[in-house]
């Protein structure tokens, strides 16, 4: 059976005030942000209480940014506790226009509704936030949408592809991204490029698979890299495995959700301008 996880939030007693329990919230995620998430003390809070409960409480996470890699979840030593007051968070919402994912701009909205939580006292006078782990009697319910414009990915795209590129000696002259829906989680990738070394110029092409799983992971696998003739193919022989692990990426869009959240279905869709993938969890 899962532990409830105290979350530091400060001497007690609990806030009584809408500007202190924003300040201690804003406090929280600058502390207790996980590595690779950078701008966590820039975000806006917006809270109001109604007596022990939280009726609203709103984080504006623009401009925070998120790394590639998958960092290990934030370690709550265990406390003992000697006062609990039952609370409710009624409505939560989570929203950034825009944050960067993997260097990529992202507009994100995540809402929930009706929270359970306890604050949670301690003989030496700290005040913590007691969380029950979700279950299938308490989930936590709500939705999550987070949206990218084709034009940035392909901007992201060509940095790196460049890059790599570039160490070989050879010069990316142009790059032309499609997105193609293979159903409710996958998108096949398809990228066109020009590569020019001296006066020769050579037009290649890039296919990848993308897929979203039920953990909100966007894995990008399985990359194909393709001359446009013979000739050009067997030249671009040799950087096919160092392109190919260039473009694989494994992003955690996860790491913009609140801990402990249960997602419980998710879908990707792409059309010519944007590309939006949208979660429920509960």
């Amino acid at each position: 059976m899962a532990h409830a996880r105290h979350v530091p939030f400060g001497p007690a007693p609990r806030p009584t005030s809408d500007t202190e329990i924003a300040s201690r919230v804003r406090e929280l995620l600058s502390t207790l942000g996980q590595p690779g998430v950078r701008g966590l003390d820039q975000v806006t809070v917006t809270a109001h209480l109604d007596g022990a409960d939280v009726s609203s409480l709103l984080v504006d996470a623009s401009g925070v940014v998120v790394g590639l890699d998958r960092a290990d979840p934030v370690h709550l030593a265990s406390v003992d506790v000697t006062h609990r007051e039952p609370a409710t968070v009624r409505t939560f919402e989570l929203v950034a226009h825009a944050a960067s994912v993997a260097e990529v701009p992202v507009d994100v909205a995540v809402a929930a509704s009706d929270l359970r939580f306890a604050w949670a006292t301690t003989s030496d006078g700290h005040l913590f936030v007691e969380v029950q782990p979700p279950s299938e009697d308490d989930p936590v319910v709500g939705t999550a949408r987070v949206s990218a414009r084709l034009e940035d990915l392909e901007g992201a795209a060509r940095v790196v592809l460049a890059a790599e590129l570039e160490a070989r000696g050879l010069n990316l002259t142009a790059l032309d991204i499609e997105l193609e829906n293979r159903g409710p989680r996958e998108l096949l990738v398809r990228a066109s490029a020009t590569v020019q070394k001296s006066i020769m110029r050579a037009a290649v092409t890039l296919t990848a698979d993308a897929s979203i799983d039920d953990a909100l992971v966007l894995s990008i696998r399985d990359p194909k890299l393709v001359g446009s003739n013979p000739i050009v193919d067997r030249l671009v022989e040799p950087f096919r495995p160092t392109i190919a692990a260039a473009v694989r990426r494994t992003i955690d869009l996860a790491a913009l959700l609140p801990p402990g959240v249960s997602v419980s279905d998710v879908s990707v869709v792409a059309d010519a301008d944007t590309v939006v993938v949208s979660a429920t969890f509960g």
